[in-house]
């Protein structure tokens, strides 16, 4: 039996029967406690499993189910079964009953199944400007297809393409201006005369330095923790100074890299000079790994491709698809590029390499969050509809973003989108 149940059902439940008793039978502390069976073997929190065996206690307050060490809560027990809920995050693994000084452990794991659940961390859904928190909060988007990052606080950096500002949201949902006058524009200087133009991308570095690429003003931008704007790199047109979407910082070296979505490349600076480093048409944004591997977004190839880092050289490989099937557009998914994508623009990695990626919307069915998996990229959509837009905070399908482009994953794996049509920057929570 598996329910799927709302956290607040789920507390009603059970305070119900956290006192219930069944009397007629009782645990004989000389015998083994057995598990025979238990039902169903796969689940997210709030899954009741029935489990099957002997030598249970009548009484729930002398039972303790967990998995992983993690407790479940004993709903009731009757006879030689037992009813538990998983009522936290356990990950897959055996059930372990104890009774008294007793115990017994499930041959087969149950698998957990991770779900996501989507709320509003910042943002009213009007356009405009104001600092504030969490809903009192507004930013305007303006069709800039920002990219998020967050440092090991747990504070993001936003680029606010329409407001010409980057804004730093706490952990509480607390937005503030970092930077920006608010006029578009070009100055450097501190934080509330500095001017931007089409600010799209941030990036932090170990120091607090928040780099920033601009959209329309060919510039990465430095922001010190203390809110002086500097220019890290400059070129008014040409290769490495089109139309800057995305930038990161190299996680061993301390290299700026920063993508040119119609200059065909990313790009970094080599003696002061804007060099190419990885070529290829149309990337949208990129993110970088532990060991320095980096993995970009193609618009028109649709697909997500992975560039080895060689520490001894210093180098990059040619790269290789990992996701989407070449050219065609939609939201199968799958394993490799067996999946498809449809328009993919944010991309993130987390601490164990998976990739999460968002697509743009708007006339692409790329409404949602899709998670891939290594080593075979398996593809799964973990929250929205690719072809449904629209705003509603929920678990996994029952969410809706609009236009979702963005996307950044904290130390504890938590999604941060920039949900750019609504406004709004949207926290999906690892449950």
């Amino acid at each position: 039996m598996l329910r799927h149940i709302n956290s607040f059902a789920l507390i009603i439940l059970l305070a119900a029967v956290g006192c219930k008793k069944n009397d007629g039978f009782t645990h004989n502390p000389s015998q083994p406690i057995t598990i025979a069976s238990f039902s169903p073997a796969t689940g997210p929190i709030g899954t009741e499993i029935l489990i099957k065996g002997g030598n249970f206690a009548s009484d729930t307050s002398q039972v303790k189910v967990s998995i992983n060490g993690v407790p479940l809560h004993v709903v009731g027990v009757s006879g030689n079964e037992l009813m538990v809920a998983i009522t936290a995050k356990t990950n897959s693994g055996p059930l372990v009953v104890e009774i008294d000084k007793g115990n017994a452990t499930s041959t087969d794991p149950f698998n957990y199944v991770y779900s996501y659940s989507v709320t509003t961390l910042a943002g009213s859904g009007n356009a405009g400007y104001n600092d504030g928190n969490g809903t009192a909060a507004s930013f305007n988007f303006n069709g800039v297809r920002g990219q998020l990052s967050v440092d090991n606080n747990l504070n993001l950096y936003v680029a606010d393409g329409g407001n010409q500002r980057i804004r730093k949201i706490t952990p509480d949902g607390t937005v503030t201006t970092i930077a920006g006058s608010g006029i578009n524009g070009y100055q450097d200087g501190g934080s509330s005369e500095a001017q931007f133009n089409n600010p799209c991308g941030t990036a932090v570095d170990k120091d607090g330095n928040v780099y920033v690429s601009e959209r329309n003003g060919h510039n990465i931008r430095k922001i010190t923790p203390n809110g002086v704007v500097s220019t890290y790199a400059r070129k008014d047109n040409g290769s490495g100074g089109n139309e800057l979407t995305s930038v990161i910082v190299h996680p061993i070296t301390g290299d700026i890299i920063w993508s040119d979505f119609y200059g065909d490349a990313l790009y970094h600076l080599v003696g002061g000079n804007v060099t190419e480093l990885i070529h290829h048409s149309l990337p949208c944004t990129a993110t970088i790994d532990a060991q320095g591997n980096i993995y970009a977004t193609f618009y028109d190839d649709e697909q997500i491709w992975k560039y080895t880092y060689d520490a001894s050289g210093n180098t990059y490989d040619g790269g290789v698809a990992i996701v989407g099937n070449h050219g065609v557009s939609g939201m199968d998914d799958g394993v490799g590029t067996a999946a498809t994508l449809a328009r993919p623009w944010g991309i993130a990695v987390d601490v164990k390499g998976n990739l999460y990626t968002s697509g743009q919307g708007g006339g692409d069915k790329s409404n949602a969050v899709r998670l891939i998996t290594p080593p075979d990229w398996k593809v799964t959509t973990i929250a929205g509809v690719g072809d449904n837009t629209g705003y509603i905070d929920a678990v996994g399908g029952d969410a809706r973003f609009n236009q979702p482009t963005g996307i950044a994953v904290d130390k504890n794996n938590d999604i941060y989108v920039l949900d750019m049509a609504n406004n709004r920057i949207r926290k999906i929570s690892v449950l």
